[in-house]
């Protein structure tokens, strides 16, 4: 069978399993971990955050590219979008990155924005959930590591991690990252609902196995988080991708950072405002999030942006 078609034939078979689940009551969340609402941060506005971006500042950040892959375009990207047929783009193998973002703050300690890769993972899929159906269906054996979370979380223990959403690829690198690390997660991203979790929700609940309790952002409807209350990093809400999926803004040493998450995978996905495909979970909703930080990102024309799984 082409394995370009097996991540689209488990979505039409998972949504009419999903359908029938639902109506039987059937649990079809991304996991079955607890979840709490985070004690840190404080909601501010939007001006609030982005006037205080003026000037650099005090936050030391690198980016990390943990493991290289190829996917279905059609997951990556809305080949259905006006601008992807216009472009005359057609379904493929993408190239593709996994990330792990890295930051200290000078008092709260050493973060990781997502999680990388796991050689662990790697090495015994089954171990962590992830049996042959769901390591042939997303291509898992194309997943070459370069480098493992457990290398790159060497040296000062992490304070914390800040998760952009909660699929595989993004908390892959858990199995070699402390149990006691707190998780930082957007809200009602563990609870969420959608077709691929019946799926991955097993390996999404061995991977959080004996972990705290998810700490979900106190986002208000202006949705913006100062996590440590003094305009040095913040969460976005941009749901679409997930229910819960948040971006961050980092305030660094050279200038504002916006970390996209999956909202937007690719290059030509920003540069066009195309949401992904096949693997997002609202094309409109994540469409309206993609536009929003587009318009972020172009009045701080200093911003650096990272995308889910390419660079620009």
């Amino acid at each position: 069978m082409n394995k370009l078609s097996l991540p689209r034939l488990l979505l039409l078979a998972g949504t009419l399993l999903a359908v029938i689940l639902l109506a039987m009551n059937w649990d079809t969340r991304q996991t079955g971990h607890p979840s709490q609402p985070a004690s840190l941060g404080k909601p501010v506005s939007m001006a609030a955050m982005e006037a205080s971006l003026a000037s650099p500042g005090n936050i030391a950040f690198t980016m990390q590219v943990s493991a290289d892959w190829q996917v279905p375009l059609s997951g990556l990207l809305n080949l259905n979008s006006d601008e992807a047929k216009a472009a005359g783009l057609v379904d493929k193998d993408e190239p593709i990155e996994v990330y792990l973002y890295e930051f200290t703050h000078p008092t709260h300690g050493r973060f990781f924005i997502d999680t990388g890769v796991a050689k662990a993972l790697l090495d015994n899929p089954a171990d962590y959930g992830v049996g042959s159906l769901l390591h042939s269906a997303f291509g898992f054996e194309n997943l070459k590591l370069r480098r493992s979370s457990g290398e790159l979380a060497a040296g000062a223990p992490l304070a914390g991690i800040l998760l952009t959403h909660l699929h595989l690829d993004h908390i892959s690198g858990l199995p070699e990252l402390a149990k006691d690390i707190p998780i930082y997660t957007g809200t009602q991203e563990a609870h969420s609902h959608g077709v691929l979790n019946l799926f991955t929700r097993n390996a999404a609940d061995t991977l959080l196995a004996g972990r705290p309790a998810l700490n979900e952002w106190r986002f208000d409807e202006r949705g913006v988080i100062d996590i440590f209350g003094d305009a040095s990093v913040f969460a976005l809400k941009v749901p679409g991708h997930t229910e819960g999926s948040s971006a961050y803004v980092l305030n660094t040493r050279n200038g504002p950072v916006l970390i996209v998450g999956d909202t937007c995978h690719t290059a030509w996905g920003w540069q066009h405002g195309v949401e992904p495909g096949d693997f997002t979970q609202n094309q409109p909703l994540n469409r309206q999030s993609l536009l929003a930080l587009k318009a972020l990102s172009e009045r701080q024309p200093q911003m650096q942006v990272y995308l889910g799984h390419q660079r620009l």
